[in-house]
């Protein structure tokens, strides 16, 4: 999936907003991050999750939207409709630059938003050496400003995948999951820099 999200993104990758082809750039990034979720209901000692969508958002969606979803029953078009909403709600679809923007998501989507903000903000802070950002675990304005300010894109996704690494080794998870974790971080990293690389 990543390939073809990698190719067809291509096409439409601007450094600029990307009017038009958003709509078609935001679902390529859910698509790509929801195939690495699978359609099984996860279940541990403290919550129920599928398709990534752990049952506590599903249950603030249903509040917010007045829905009536079932985290047992939830459909791939379901998952789609909370991806989206999640993607706009955490202020990622102002993050301009493509890969950058579903990168950031994946983590967020994958770790939680506090998670997702954290391993950001570390690398934005690692990036931009010279500008005062505070580790707050909220990606606020100045953060993303700081991320639509990044020139060296490969440079920065180098960053972020080391920031989340690192993170994910902290949690006591890590020893169950962290092969896969470490995997799937990599696979972004390594295929989305290859697609910058073309673009130079």
């Amino acid at each position: 999936m990543l390939e073809k999200f990698v190719v067809i993104i291509t096409l439409f990758y601007s450094i600029a907003t990307f009017g038009a082809e958003d709509t078609k750039v935001r679902e390529l990034i859910i698509s790509e991050v929801l195939s690495h979720e699978g359609d099984k209901l996860v279940k541990n000692q403290k919550e129920m999750s599928k398709y990534g969508i752990r049952n506590f958002l599903l249950l603030d969606y249903n509040k917010k939207f007045n829905k009536e979803y079932s985290v047992k029953s939830l459909t791939e078009e379901q998952a789609r409709e909370i991806a989206e909403h999640l993607l706009v709600e955490y202020r990622l679809n102002e993050i301009k630059n493509s890969y950058s923007q579903m990168m950031i998501f994946d983590i967020f989507f994958n770790g939680g938003y506090k998670a997702g903000a954290i391993i950001t903000q570390r690398a934005l802070k690692k990036y931009h050496s010279s500008e005062e950002l505070e580790v707050d675990g909220v990606l606020g304005s100045k953060s993303i400003t700081l991320l639509n300010k990044i020139q060296n894109h490969e440079k920065f996704i180098d960053l972020i995948t080391e920031e989340r690494i690192n993170y994910y080794k902290t949690l006591e998870s890590w020893v169950t999951y962290g092969k896969g974790w470490e995997k799937r971080i990599n696979s972004y990293r390594d295929k989305v820099r290859n697609a910058i690389t073309m673009e130079i």
